[in-house]
């Protein structure tokens, strides 16, 4: 194996491993000694592969994105309808591996950072830029192009909220009830009549099969946590 190649593996795991310190102690007490613990690797390494925690952070970010990106892909896979390819980026955004009170905390420490941290602001700038680009895609079947941007807008901001809320609140929004909000909020913005409404709880229970399968396999919830 070439030596990029194991630079890119480790400093995933490091990556990884970071996340999971953030999950587990919050953004101020992830250190990178905890990190390293959490990797099996001393301090050392850790720094070896990252200058110090801010480029670490920024790993994290690229990684969490990732996450979800690659979990939309996933059930991308077997969208084969308008109606199916929307659910998929619904489903994969709050499937039950990922949207835990946890790691939504993880997300919201995560989220404070981007303000003080140039290299996290294009990140989570390319993130939100890739989400209105999918949301896009997938609401032009439904929409003319001015509703689709501003329906695009308004379910990404629901999406974050609903993200927030999860991380702050005490009680727990656990993944069925975010994405009946989720489905809520359509049913209002795009057609809803009868024949419409029908199309979209059959693709949202065979994206949740899917996605029961897929993305709730072990090796997949290794994978992402």
């Amino acid at each position: 194996m070439k030596t990029n190649s194991i630079r890119s593996i480790r400093r995933a795991e490091l990556s990884k491993a970071a996340f999971e310190a953030v999950v587990l102690f919050g953004l101020r007490k992830a250190t990178l000694e905890k990190v390293g613990k959490i990797a099996g690797v001393s301090k050392g390494v850790v720094l070896h592969y990252f200058k110090d925690k801010s480029s670490l952070l920024e790993a994290v970010f690229r990684r969490s994105n990732s996450v979800l990106s690659e979990s939309v892909i996933e059930l991308y896979r077997h969208a084969d309808t308008p109606y199916e390819r929307l659910w998929a980026i619904i489903i994969a955004t709050f499937f039950k591996t990922i949207f835990n009170r946890k790691v939504c905390q993880a997300w919201v420490s995560l989220m404070s950072e981007v303000p003080h941290n140039e290299q996290c602001q294009r990140v989570e700038a390319a993130n939100h830029a890739r989400i209105q680009s999918n949301l896009k895609h997938a609401l032009k079947n439904f929409l003319n192009k001015a509703d689709t941007e501003r329906t695009a807008l308004h379910l990404g901001m629901l999406i974050d909220g609903i993200w927030v809320r999860n991380g702050l609140q005490l009680a727990p929004v656990i993944s069925e009830k975010a994405i009946s909000e989720i489905e809520y909020a359509i049913l209002q913005m795009l057609p809803n009549d009868e024949k419409s409404v029908a199309k979209h709880i059959a693709a949202r229970q065979k994206i949740e099969n899917i996605a029961n399968i897929v993305l709730g396999s072990k090796a997949y919830k290794d994978k992402s946590l």
